[in-house]
């Protein structure tokens, strides 16, 4: 009986090796295939112009040539997609979001961060184009978990960076759903920096702002302790800020990036030699501060499809609710919100000439501030200030790649990176809205599922 099983066996392995051999596409000659699209419009995320009449060759999870036609080999034996018609741009990189704070968009699940809870996230954000998200200082401890967990491949949805728990000025109130670090003393301030720095945070956040008066900011020294301890352990150091004179103060303290616009008052030529001498760079988010009026003044992009497609009925019966939009008409700071986005547009676009180096980012993850869509707001806003579309675009994927350490891995279409991109049916250079005309979204070479034209018409 064990002759005949051994028998069996080694007849069944060699027809197995048999049909191999008959077949050369099979194994790893099939799944080394490239892929050829062919016929598109090319922004390349670099700044460079758009290149008409494109070829893309994507090998596996990257790109190996893009150019214009003529000029790039097809390889023999490729699968080749005619795209003629299209726009092909990166993926969007978000420089300041927020993951596991609400399940829905709308809600807080304070006290619930899960990694089931950020997969969802991260997924509904690549679902958008967004490839690439850098959290910002609301984590737990559970993400550095998460983080190695996708960097052996085991979770999906949009890559990440984290500064795993920012910090605040210790104010005496006890809030044990709030992780973040509020050191008393210098010294302190110090510890908990050494402290976040055996997880290998990505970058460290420090918020440094008194919420219009509501609130109370970190305290020179304390902020100071931060940046040297961070810098000391080879991390960079962001801040949330507001005024004007805080920025400069951090600049002094050596910050290297602000998180938000500068809403006090317009900037100044001290400020923008400085960022622009030392590199430091600025994350508009004008629609961090769009959303805090958009929804008492009942704001027309509430009613675009791309933005309905994407939430759930609860989370939008929420937002919309008559108590919540009488809740935003009644409060007190409104006419300051207002006014602080029309300062940052303003001053985004001073800075933007000055030369001073713009991020992109939107601060979405945090209840009502919606993952993905908020991301294309963002861009329109950034256009609204003067910016053109190739500098939005190109703030939104190479200079945020750049930022993150990984302008060699992801965020332009070049030879070597990872192929991630957004295929578009019309041009965004002409009009930035079209970053919404969705075809598809490819990430790593492959098509993943997206919000797009068929997603909204219920096909």
């Amino acid at each position: 009986m064990k002759t005949a099983n051994r028998t069996y066996t080694w007849v069944i392995l060699g027809l197995f090796l048999s049909v191999l051999a008959a077949c050369p596409g099979a194994g790893a000659q099939a799944a080394a295939r490239q892929i050829v699209l062919k016929g598109a419009r090319l922004i390349d995320g670099t700044g460079r112009p758009a290149i008409e009449n494109s070829v893309l060759v994507i090998e596996g999870d990257h790109i190996v040539a893009a150019g214009k036609a003529g000029t790039v080999s097809i390889p023999k034996d490729a699968d080749v997609k005619d795209v003629s018609g299209k726009t092909i741009m990166p993926a969007l990189i978000n420089l300041h979001g927020h993951l596991g704070l609400s399940t829905n968009g709308a809600d807080s699940v304070a006290g619930h961060y899960t990694q089931e809870n950020v997969v969802r996230q991260l997924n509904k954000y690549l679902s958008y184009g967004v490839a690439t998200v850098a959290s910002f200082g609301q984590d737990e401890d559970e993400i550095f978990k998460i983080r190695d967990a996708q960097h052996a491949g085991s979770v999906g949805g949009a890559r990440f960076f984290t500064a795993g728990r920012g910090f605040l000025e210790y104010t005496g109130k006890a809030n044990p759903s709030d992780h973040r670090y509020r050191p008393q003393t210098p010294e302190e301030a110090r510890a908990d920096v050494r402290e976040l720095a055996a997880h290998h945070p990505d970058y460290v956040k420090m918020w440094v702002d008194d919420g219009l008066g509501h609130g109370v900011k970190i305290r020179p020294e304390i902020y100071q302790a931060i940046i040297d301890e961070a810098h000391k352990q080879h991390i960079r150091v962001f801040a949330h800020e507001y005024y004007l004179a805080d920025a400069k103060a951090l600049l002094a303290a050596g910050i290297d990036g602000f998180a938000h616009s500068i809403r006090d008052q317009v900037v100044d030529q001290d400020l923008m030699q400085t960022m622009k001498a030392r590199g430091v760079f600025l994350i508009p988010t004008l629609v961090r501060d769009e959303v805090l009026f958009a929804y008492a003044d009942n704001l027309k992009w509430l009613d675009d499809p791309f933005f309905v497609a994407g939430f759930e009925p609860t989370a939008m019966a929420m937002v919309r609710s008559p108590e919540n939009v009488e809740k935003g008409r009644k409060d007190p700071d409104i006419a300051k919100y207002r006014a602080g986005l029309e300062m940052g547009k303003k001053n985004l676009k001073t800075l933007s000439d000055a030369g001073v180096k713009i991020a992109f980012g939107t601060d979405s993850g945090i209840p009502t501030r919606f993952p993905g869509y908020l991301e294309h707001r963002e861009l329109q806003l950034m256009v609204e200030a003067g910016l053109t579309p190739m500098k939005a675009i190109v703030a939104a994927t190479g200079t945020n790649a750049e930022i993150l350490g990984g302008a060699k891995q992801f965020g332009t279409l070049q030879p070597g990176r990872s192929a991630d991109f957004l295929v578009l049916d019309a041009n965004p250079l002409d009009d930035i809205h079209n970053t919404e005309r969705l075809s598809a979204v490819w990430q790593a070479g492959k098509i993943v599922p997206s919000i797009s034209a068929k997603t909204m018409s219920g096909n």
